[in-house]
């Protein structure tokens, strides 16, 4: 369960045929709705369910989130201050903090030209993932256990997602 059309549209491109299965959705609400809507749909058919969000450096948010997720049994990929950060270390290592989610998303504008939250496409940032995870896990959560700013855990559910299948 995605917040936004830029990680629906990433995580939609990271299917395959031979890939594992993913169900890729991005309805309309704010963020403690997405967790208590994931764990809603939590069922028997999913392997595991994620909730992929901003945090919108808002750190009682955050505690919120982490709440919710706990208590709907949802696993969460945040990031700090938006997903398109998650982006960026596609491209480049990345640690100094942004004022605002704008601010990182100007700055991934001018490292890819032919991005666009709308035409956002895995296929453009495929060949980075493998650095986006070790340069995104370098990133630690701060002294109260809160993402720093920035960070990504969005790592952790790409590794899942591309591990081999036990079956």
């Amino acid at each position: 369960m995605c917040e936004g059309k830029t990680e629906k549209l990433y995580f939609t491109g990271m299917r395959s045929r031979h890939g594992p299965q993913l169900a890729v959705d991005a309805p309309d609400g704010d963020h403690l709705w997405l967790i208590g809507e994931a764990g809603r749909r939590r069922t028997a058919e999913y392997d595991e369910v994620w909730c992929v969000l901003d945090t919108e450096l808002n750190k009682d948010l955050v505690r919120k989130l982490i709440a919710e997720a706990e208590k709907s049994k949802v696993n969460l990929a945040l990031s700090s201050p938006c997903f398109e950060f998650w982006l960026i270390l596609h491209i480049e290592d990345y640690a100094r903090p942004f004022q605002t989610a704008e601010e990182a998303k100007r700055k991934l504008a001018r490292l890819s030209s032919n991005w666009s939250e709308a035409k956002t496409n895995f296929r453009d940032f495929k060949d980075g993932v493998e650095d986006a995870c070790k340069r995104a896990r370098k990133l630690q959560p701060g002294a109260d256990g809160l993402p720093c700013n920035p960070s990504t855990s969005v790592w952790q559910l790409v590794e899942k997602i591309r591990e081999p299948s036990a079956d």
